[in-house]
């Protein structure tokens, strides 16, 4: 590198300064430590601009990485939102479904013609590659705003996993209940309908329609607040990256 060239330039004078038999050792002297302030200004000034430029690399890196985030997590709010606007149905089928025994108001054509919302799924899943990358690089030290670094760790290392899960969880024994309490025992034509208007009066069908209402409007819940943290950390972000990086999206 340059500097580091100039640097040895000016350390061999001083060494040739103190070696000159034609100088007198006053004249040697102040020489020698000119060379030496020399040097001196050179190494300062070589660490002050490595700091400078790392110090901009690493602003870089967090600003890039503030951006990216902020647009995985518009996704997951969007995939959120979405599953809330698909399974509204699903969820109004069991309600329907558990009104109708509650009341001895049976619509048989309701609740055979939709049977199928008993299967359907829809797994939450997310893109967490970003924040892994950006954590086992050590970069999360970079975000000045330690309560906005705590907020998005706690998201990616214990929120989202949790609802990724709990999705899984529900689903897989949503299934297979279906299977062994509804499935094996209900009527089913070409078409895919399943008869379970005739499986009313089936203890295990009654407590799977109860149970699985509950717990799907308590997914409902718990999705509708995560979105609403999801959201305050995208502003959070978003109100970062304004204020550190004069950073506006088009």
């Amino acid at each position: 590198m340059a500097e580091e060239e100039k640097i040895r330039e000016h350390a061999l004078k001083a060494l040739q300064t103190l070696t000159d038999k034609k100088k007198g050792w006053k004249e040697k002297t102040k020489d020698f430590l000119w060379e030496i302030f020399i040097i001196v200004v050179a190494i300062n000034l070589t660490l002050w601009f490595h700091g400078w430029n790392e110090k901009r690399h690493e602003r870089e890196l967090e600003k890039n990485f503030l951006i990216g985030i902020k647009d995985d997590l518009d996704r997951v709010e969007s995939d959120l939102k979405m599953f809330l606007s698909n399974y509204q149905g699903t969820i109004n089928y069991y309600d329907s479904i558990w009104t109708q025994i509650s009341e001895h108001r049976i619509d048989t054509a309701f609740i055979d013609n939709n049977s199928l919302e008993l299967l359907n799924t829809l797994y939450f899943t997310y893109d967490n590659s970003r924040f892994e990358s950006f954590k086992s690089s050590g970069y999360l030290r970079l975000i000045e705003n330690t309560a906005l670094s705590l907020s998005i760790t706690q998201l990616y290392s214990k929120t989202l996993p949790w609802r990724e899960t709990m999705d899984k969880t529900i689903f897989d024994d949503r299934q297979r209940d279906f299977t062994t309490y509804i499935g094996s025992k209900a009527q089913i034509d070409s078409s895919g309908k399943v008869y379970v208007s005739k499986l009313l009066n089936n203890p295990d069908f009654r407590y799977h329609i109860f149970i699985q209402g509950l717990i799907l409007r308590q997914m409902k819940d718990n999705k509708q607040y995560l979105i609403t943290t999801v959201d305050k950390i995208v502003v959070q972000i978003d109100q970062e990256l304004k204020k550190r990086f004069n950073y506006n999206e088009l």
